[in-house]
């Protein structure tokens, strides 16, 4: 009984070190003026102009979408541009975090297209990638977004029709 208590402790202490972090950021993002993120994709579209400079613009736009509030459909699109880039410059594992990401937040907003499509591209880069597994699970969670009923039949016709062109079948 000690030994599970022992245990328990530094859990505890990381579960509650976790929430503080949580909190702080959202504090720390609530006094982010919008001008202020603005600005950060600003900068992020000026560094599209350059090739050699896309890593630096999906920088800037993964943190413009991390100061974003949870309910802002902005963020999603900043992290589909983030991973996107990423993916062109080489930068897969970066690109399957960030689609991921995107896919979670949409799917938070109560967006299942877009965060269907989201985890498809990123089962899509993990397969390239020859992440398999992870493949597997990204793209189960984007047939399972597929099957909601509020996605229009033609959608989800489309949407099924990526899964050939993804990789990893079931």
């Amino acid at each position: 009984m000690h030994r599970n208590f022992a245990w328990s402790r530094p859990a505890m202490a990381a579960l509650l070190i976790a929430a503080s972090a949580t909190t702080l950021s959202a504090q720390s993002t609530a006094q982010v003026p919008a001008d202020e993120i603005d600005a950060i994709e600003t900068r992020a579209m000026d560094n599209l102009k350059d090739l050699d400079r896309w890593d630096r613009a999906a920088s800037l736009f993964r943190r413009a979408a991390d100061l974003r509030p949870a309910g802002d459909p902005v963020a999603v699109q900043d992290l589909i541009q983030a991973a996107r880039l990423s993916f062109y410059t080489g930068d897969e594992g970066r690109a399957v975090r960030d689609f991921e990401a995107a896919g979670q937040r949409a799917v938070a907003m109560g967006d299942v297209i877009v965060a269907a499509n989201a985890f498809a591209d990123a089962a899509w880069v993990a397969n390239t990638r020859g992440f398999g597994a992870r493949a597997h699970d990204l793209l189960n969670r984007a047939q399972l977004l597929a099957t909601s009923p509020l996605i229009p039949e033609d959608v989800r016709d489309h949407l099924m029709t990526r899964w050939s062109a993804t990789g990893p079948q079931q």
